[in-house]
């Protein structure tokens, strides 16, 4: 080799002539430094632009309960407080506040989209103290015909400031496009398994537009915030039943009762970005290991192609920290404006896009980014320095080598494989390939890992959306019956006609007095009772009438909600406990009684359960915990729930030996809805999977976005590295007159058959992994989601790889072609 080199006392000035090799290796390696600067900035680009989004969303939430003063809870009374009863509660530890609103019909001009008759929209009037809103385009009405309506829902029907609409028979002109904060999620009823931005709106407008409308059939709601607002949630709660026991002893009716944890219009949208940003630091993990395994490779891959320049600058006195410097430049120059560029276009370019997401969703004040270095470390820095620290590593590794093992080309790790002897009925082509495989068997082993990461992130994203579409379908079959009716009290439905029109005459005159009791233990219609010289130790009777045959069917049980640890997070997870009949109908093959309790599969993964072992399950509500000992465990992968029978649950929680406050049945009943908390239905979890796949099936075409293009990079640079090492063998073989055709067949067929191998035979390990990730990655939601991988997303797998390796391949056979005779000869000088 003719090379020619300058003393090496110049390599310590700014005039290094080493430093004029760098034009011609990256025009030479253009390939690798390329694939590389793309993969880190596709990688940084979109995990650190939606993470970026996400975390802003989460701090702008988590914000808004001093910035626009968010209620701690609210009461509802079936008539206008006193001001006694006001005082009485405020003086408990809280101001009070009048949030008054009145549910009437909307109507939308012709031209809006998505024209709907059925469009409900909930009056308040304009909130000066409490719940504050927040203006997206516009401002507060001002006269008596402009109104303000949420923000997703005139995006939904392209509704905008000057528009008309008619509300209640009367037309006004949108002043202003806003949030309120108490619907960042847009629940009409708290009780509603999911939200409704379609039909259901809120809106604000001047009092006097208020009056005008009418105030018949208005809900009388009162917020409340506390006076101490860093109060835990039991403390919280033991002043919010004492408020309840102070307006039911004051004689006010209460129908409703909310804390501001539990109002899921307040928390719902921050806590899908929160645990949606866990997803994507699983998503972060894999693609800083794939960056990782890719730097080790390239950077061994560099040292052997430069085993002899090594060598000579070695033999020429050059010392081995300036080698190690000149080596270090290039990967890390390329890395640092990767990584530099990928962050720049996350928040500038991705980061927007990514907070639509969830503002197409849910009612937010206006988006701003707010800057998060521990995102930026995550996402930028950490791939940077791993890039440098492993490329330092290995090139400190290889220079540890002689100059003399460099001359020789002996810095790669050597064995006797080439001596194996192959049988001799074999073919010579076939003979050659065996004999490529196997003299590059550790760099084929090499592909097959990258080909097992590169699969893993594209196999993860493709499979998020069937576990979600899977979580949601067995949410379905998880409901026992076709109507599950949650009460917030026990009610009686079988009783004489007599009883239902006492309790009915009871129920107007307690209404005309403005008497009844609030929800306290049993005692909700105790007034009534005592009235009508009814046992006022009696459960109240349902006042509207149900078939014998609906009523036969109908089965008691309780329900409780309790928290139980995770198995790892540090979080709780939520759980139901269902206290049943031993002999239920609705609920079969379940081994309950005698203290017997049955665990779902679910939650045992979910908080590694296992049969014989006691667990701590805590009431946030009351402040109790309770030791249960599992004692079976059902097949249901997705329900979080335990099972006992009723008389246990009643024993375990203290209840009166009848308690109970739920009805399951297959028939629809008719309830007094102010006794019905919510009702469960097959179809409620339907539109609960729909929501689910809308919310996620976003987000999931983000990551496809992300995984493919990585995909591609990393097989071409992991099948370039095999065709590069393979360079001098290529030219022999030209040298001896084989034709680009015959040299394809003997070293690309090779590869081509270790990937399509790589692409079966890691199937079962990416699942073994898989398994894992999403454990990890939906730990932060309610409920267990398995890990479904549906045939389709193998094919489309298999079908990808092949597509990535054709068009690699393709690029890869031009590559031999270029392959010059004079390489051999060089070497042999």
């Amino acid at each position: 080799m003719s090379m020619c080199f300058p003393p090496c006392s110049w390599s310590g000035s700014m005039r290094n002539p080493l430093h004029k090799r760098f034009p011609r290796e990256l025009r030479n390696n253009i390939g690798k430094y390329l694939g590389m600067f793309l993969m880190m900035m596709f990688a940084v680009a979109f995990t650190s632009g939606f993470m970026m989004a996400a975390n802003s969303i989460v701090v702008i939430g988590d914000g808004m309960r001093d910035a626009y003063v968010i209620e701690d809870g609210h009461f509802v009374v079936d008539f206008q407080a006193d001001e006694d009863s006001i005082a009485d509660v405020e003086a408990l530890g809280c101001t009070v506040y009048q949030d008054f609103y009145n549910n009437v019909p909307l109507s939308l001009p012709e031209t809006a989209s998505g024209q709907l008759t059925d469009l409900t929209v909930r009056l308040y009037q304009n909130r000066t103290q409490v719940n504050l809103a927040s203006y997206a385009q516009g401002c507060e009405p001002t006269q008596a015909n402009e109104i303000a309506l949420d923000r997703v829902f005139c995006a939904n029907h392209d509704l905008s400031v000057g528009d008309s609409v008619t509300v209640n028979g009367q037309e006004f002109v949108i002043s202003g496009i806003m949030t309120l904060p108490d619907y960042q999620a847009l629940f009409e009823k708290n009780s509603n398994f999911i939200f409704n931005a379609i039909t259901f709106s809120v809106a604000q407008v001047t009092p006097e537009a208020y009056e005008a409308i009418g105030s018949a059939g208005q809900t009388f709601n009162y917020s409340f915030v506390m006076n101490d607002r860093s109060l835990d949630k039991p403390t919280r709660v033991d002043i919010e039943e004492e408020m309840m026991k102070t307006l039911s002893s004051d004689g006010e009716t209460l129908s409703d009762f909310i804390d501001y944890e539990d109002n899921q219009g307040i928390g719902y949208a921050t806590d899908d970005a929160a645990h949606d940003q866990v997803m994507w630091m699983v998503l972060v993990i894999i693609l800083v290991v794939i960056m990782a395994f890719v730097f080790v490779v390239l950077t061994g891959a560099t040292i052997e192609a430069e085993s002899a320049v090594i060598g000579t600058l070695l033999a020429s006195g050059w010392r081995k920290g300036e080698l190690l410097r000149h080596y270090l430049a290039l990967p890390v120059i390329c890395g640092f404006v990767a990584c530099s560029l990928g962050l720049v276009l996350g928040i500038t370019v991705m980061e927007e896009p990514m907070a639509g997401l969830y503002y197409n969703s849910y009612s937010l004040p206006p988006y701003h980014l707010i800057w998060s270095w521990r995102i930026v470390f995550l996402t930028t820095i950490v791939p940077f320095l791993l890039l440098s620290g492993i490329t330092l590593f290995g090139l400190m590794r290889k220079l540890g080598n002689t100059p003399l093992q460099f001359l020789r080309r002996e810095v790669a790790h050597k064995s006797r494989r080439h001596s194996l002897h192959l049988p001799d009925g074999l073919t010579y082509p076939t003979r050659f390939r065996l004999r490529v495989l196997i003299r590059n068997l550790s760099h084929f082993i090499t592909l097959f890992a990258g080909i097992l990461f590169a699969s893993l992130l594209l196999l993860f994203g493709t499979c998020m959306l069937p576990v979600v579409q899977n979580y949601a379908s067995q949410m379905r079959d998880n409901v026992a019956a076709q109507y599950e009716y949650v009460l917030k009290t026990p009610l009686e439905l079988q009783g004489t006609s007599s009883d239902r029109a006492a309790y009915a005459a009871a129920e107007d005159i307690a209404y005309s007095d403005n008497a009844l009791d609030g929800f306290g233990d049993y005692g909700y219609f105790s007034d009534m009772i005592r009235a009508m010289s009814v046992d006022e130790d009696a459960t109240p009777v349902n006042t509207l009438e149900n078939s014998s045959e609906a009523i036969a069917q109908v089965e008691k049980f309780a329900m409780a909600t309790v928290e139980i640890e995770r198995a790892f997070g540090g979080e709780s997870e939520e759980v139901t406990i269902y206290g049943i009949q031993p002999d239920s109908a609705y609920w079969q093959g379940l081994d309950i009684g005698d203290g017997k309790i049955v665990a779902t599969k679910g939650l045992a993964e979910k908080t590694k359960l296992e049969v014989g072992q006691s667990v701590s399950a805590y009431d946030a509500r009351e402040g109790e915990a309770y030791d249960l000992c599992i004692t079976s465990a059902t097949e249901s992968e997705t329900d979080m729930s335990l099972y006992m029978s009723i008389d246990d649950f009643n024993q375990l929680f203290g209840n009166d030996a009848d308690y109970f406050n739920a009805y399951a049945s297959n028939e629809p009943l008719q309830i007094d809805e102010r006794f019905v908390a919510s009702v469960i239905t097959p179809d409620e979890m339907d539109k609960i999977a729909d929501q689910l796949v809308d919310s996620m099936g976003s987000i999931m075409q983000m990551m496809m976005a992300v995984a493919v293009p990585v995909y591609l990079i990393l097989v071409y640079l992991l099948t370039k590295t095999v065709i590069d090492r393979s360079a001098r063998s290529i030219s022999y073989m030209k040298v001896f007159g084989y034709r680009a055709r015959e040299v394809n067949g003997l070293y690309i067929r090779p590869i081509t058959y270790v990937v399509l191998g790589s692409l079966v035979v890691s199937m079962p390990i990416i699942v073994s992994m898989l398994t894992v990730l999403m454990k990890v990655v939906f730990m932060s939601y309610s409920g267990n989601f398995p890990l479904v991988i549906p045939a389709s997303n193998y094919v489309l797998l298999f079908v990808v790889g092949v597509v990535a390796y054709a068009f690699v391949a393709f690029l890869h056979v031009r590559r031999v072609k270029r392959v010059p005779l004079e390489l051999a000869m060089k070497i042999s000088e």
